[in-house]
């Protein structure tokens, strides 16, 4: 349970940096997936391989993912929407491609394991503390984002472009400005995937993963920190509700995902901006 809870919590962080660039800014992404990788083989190869202490790894895989997440949103910013989602995907299978021919690995695998934990956090309780620690501390930087004026600009650069280009602001900056946010905070994300499952490779970071990142954000709510929390809390507990029900595996499987797929068309058709949204692409 308590590994389900620290899992919960990654995608708690990961989903609040995905709606900040796709609820609050109306930038639809499909490659958050890779720069997690990004941030989880940041904070692994420093630790396994240089010996950097594996909370320094932290913040070290915010600012490197916030990098690659600037330096490769800026030529993206010219396309349309459409064709903007498009390129996220084809990011995303770049960075996999990476990951996956000249990624570091460890002799005899193809990933990474071998972290090595400060004193007080050998044990599963101990990590989920300091991940519910750095999730309430992302989830808080997030949420003053939003509720200061930047929100505000953000959602205008969504909705009126041309009126914030006719009161002198550069909605470009703004666009580059949240998406290195969001990588920052998807980094923050991915350094504490790679110690919650301690092996990662790049099966982890594949477009499933992305479109996993906008279900939850699209049943939770989009435009919304609460709902960014509600989605995975409420899809990861309900599918790994069927552990505790005694049905076999073999039935399990079939069963959760016709109820998952039924849910997200109802949830689709009836309330398209998801549970506590606040902004549905319709408009």
């Amino acid at each position: 349970m308590l590994f389900l809870a620290t899992l919960i919590c990654v995608w708690i962080i990961l989903s609040v940096a995905a709606n900040l660039v796709v609820g609050y800014t109306g930038l639809m992404s499909m490659g958050h997936a890779g720069y997690l990788g990004v941030g989880a083989y940041t904070a692994a190869v420093a630790n396994i391989f240089l010996g950097v202490n594996y909370l320094l790894t932290i913040p070290l895989a915010a600012v490197v993912t916030a990098a690659v997440a600037v330096v490769t949103v800026i030529p993206l910013l010219r396309l349309g929407t459409f064709y903007f989602a498009l390129a996220t995907l084809g990011l995303n299978f770049v960075l996999f491609d990476i990951f996956l021919n000249v990624g570091p690995r460890v002799e005899g695998t193809e990933g990474l394991f071998g972290i090595v934990l400060p004193a007080g956090l050998e044990t599963t309780g101990a990590r989920f503390a300091l991940t519910l620690l750095v999730t309430a501390a992302c989830v808080g930087i997030a949420w003053r984002l939003v509720t200061a004026p930047l929100g505000r600009v953000l959602r205008s650069v969504r909705d009126r472009e041309d009126a914030l280009r006719a009161l002198g602001k550069n909605p470009r900056g703004y666009q580059i400005a949240i998406w290195g946010v969001s990588g920052a905070l998807t980094g923050v994300a991915g350094a504490l995937y790679a110690v919650t499952l301690f092996y990662i490779d790049p099966t982890l970071f594949t477009l499933n993963t992305s479109i996993l990142v906008l279900v939850y954000i699209g049943v939770g709510g989009l435009a919304s920190i609460a709902g960014s929390i509600l989605g995975p809390l409420l899809l990861i507990a309900f599918t790994e509700s069927f552990r505790f029900l005694g049905v076999h595996s073999s039935l399990a499987g079939p069963i959760q995902q016709g109820i998952y797929g039924l849910l997200l068309i109802g949830l689709m058709i009836y309330r398209r901006q998801g549970l506590i949204g606040k902004y549905d692409f319709r408009e």
